[in-house]
């Protein structure tokens, strides 16, 4: 009888690949193997044709056979189709979409593509520190001036390009803070995307200047019985003004508590009641948040000793013609680490707002102009080159919220097996989530058998889930694989096991 465990080591289908290698059980348990067999679990290796079947069986449950099932599973090894359902039906592909996105990026930008955010002085900068004339902040579509994990920058941007306007003598700022987003078109939403997505924080607006995913967190904790709650925001910023009406309750009494922002306003109001030993905690989208990010940079100037005597300003995509910009002085600026630290954020955690940022990017680098149209029409290039055009395909936003993005599991397995040929595979395949281990795999197929197995995007919408990436057999194969669910009326998570359950199995292909 034999177990499975796994561990990794580096070589190519990519260079992260799992292997799984075997070791026997101990003694004792073999032993009791022998009488009680049921409670030993024997992971052996399946052949192909026993797991189509067992695949068949898991599409006929009830609450799994009512959805619209797409599936393809590859070996770009041989180009064999292990598991073909519905590969050429075209599906909702949710979260996946950000697969398509983050490739086009890595091809057309490359892996060390560094983002810019400037600082620019537009008039006289005297000898005592005294900048007689505006201080612009130019964003060029960071997605991570703020790093609340940890993970990608050592200090906050507005922090360090404070630091460095103190370090270069700047003491006052007889104009304005003036933000200048206009590396991307004024629209703030993605193309497809609904009401309801526009009022919650998965579809915060798209801005160049943008921090914290655009989103403010509203925090609150009980105080004494009757009295106010206590209430903070992250990040901190004197740009909201909070109007606390929320009271601290009895231990037995309901939470109504709850943020709202008035529209058109700077005002967050909490009410409601927060029962004694709990907290509260709500995010929130900025609706401005190019002006959000502008007040915190000179909130953050003020604490390094620079002085502002103007107000905080905007600048948006045509409101000045070229010429004043050539007029502008660099004073500092702050570079990203490179591009692929943030498609890792993008895939293993799907981040909605990065991934929109991406598009623009695209489009704004290689279309000239920042729009969701540009950049699509740079993925469909990128997609032409790579040999993977689809004449089916519908592509509409970068993140895949829109439902208006449509794929065929054909397609999107092939994709994955042109990324799987190319030199920077490595780093792309490192920035999908790991099954049983992070990101949004973090607890799906966790384990011991399957745990790091998996590297792929997940994809949720009402009534869709999806998955897409490359699978590790047990035996040392490297599969491509896209599961599409769609028109899913029953329970959601019965659906996720199924997909689970087809990727174990052949996790244990022979």
């Amino acid at each position: 009888m034999m177990r499975w465990r796994f561990s990794t080591y580096r070589t190519i289908l990519g260079g992260n690949r799992l292997h799984c290698r075997p070791h026997r059980l101990p003694v004792f348990l073999v032993f009791l193997s022998f009488f009680i067999p049921a409670l030993v679990i024997d992971v052996q290796a399946n052949t192909l044709e026993t797991i189509r079947t067992q695949i068949a069986q898991y599409l006929k449950r009830p609450g799994v056979r009512t959805a619209s099932w797409g599936i393809e599973i590859l070996d770009p090894a041989t180009n064999e189709v292990l598991l073909s359902v519905n590969p050429d039906k075209t599906f909702t592909p949710a979260s996946v979409m950000k697969v398509i996105t983050t490739s086009a990026a890595l091809e057309k930008l490359g892996s060390n593509f560094r983002f810019r955010t400037c600082v620019y002085a537009d008039g006289e900068l005297r000898d005592d520190g005294t900048l007689v004339g505006n201080l612009i902040l130019v964003g060029h579509g960071d997605p991570n001036l703020i790093d609340p994990y940890g993970e990608v920058i050592a200090k906050p941007v507005l922090q360090e390009l404070s630091e460095n306007l103190q370090a270069a003598g700047i003491r006052r700022i007889q104009g304005n803070i003036i933000g200048d987003d206009s590396y991307f078109d004024p629209s703030s939403s993605g193309k497809g995307w609904s009401a309801q997505q526009l009022r919650s924080v998965y579809g915060a607006p798209i801005n160049a200047l943008s921090l914290n995913s655009n989103v403010i967190s509203i925090y609150a904790r009980p105080t004494k019985q009757k009295s106010l709650v206590a209430v903070s925001v992250e990040p901190k910023t004197s740009y909201f003004r909070i109007r606390n009406l929320g009271t601290t309750g009895s231990s037995k009494s309901k939470r109504t508590l709850h943020a709202r922002l008035i529209s058109g306003s700077k005002t967050i109001v909490v009410s409601g009641v927060l029962p004694r030993g709990q907290t509260f905690s709500q995010s929130l989208m900025m609706d401005k948040p190019s002006l959000v990010t502008t007040t915190m940079f000179k909130e953050e100037l003020k604490k390094h000793g620079i002085t502002v005597n103007g107000k905080v300003d905007v600048i948006h995509s045509g409101d000045l013609p070229p010429t004043p910009r050539d007029y502008w002085r660099l004073l500092t600026e702050h570079v990203s680490p490179p591009l692929i630290r943030a498609l890792e954020i993008i895939n293993k955690r799907s981040e909605n707002l990065h991934a929109e940022m991406l598009l623009r990017t695209l489009g704004a680098e290689f279309k000239g102009t920042g729009t969701d149209s540009a950049g699509l029409q740079v993925v469909r290039d990128f997609l032409v080159e790579a040999g993977i055009e689809d004449d089916k395909i519908q592509l509409d936003d970068g993140c895949g919220l829109s439902r208006e993005n449509l794929i065929t599991p054909r397609f999107q397995t092939s994709l994955l097996q042109f990324l799987s040929t190319r030199p920077y595979f490595d780093l792309f395949l490192n920035t999908l989530a790991v099954s049983g281990t992070d990101g949004t795999l973090k607890n799906r197929m966790a384990s011991q058998q399957v745990r790091g197995c998996i590297r792929a995007k997940t994809g949720s919408l009402h009534g869709v889930t999806t998955l897409s990436g490359y699978i590790t057999t047990k035996s040392g194969r490297n599969l491509a694989f896209s599961i599409f669910a769609n028109n899913v009326n029953a329970s959601m998570t019965r659906v996720k096991k199924t997909i689970d359950e087809i990727c174990t199995l052949f996790v244990n292909l022979d």
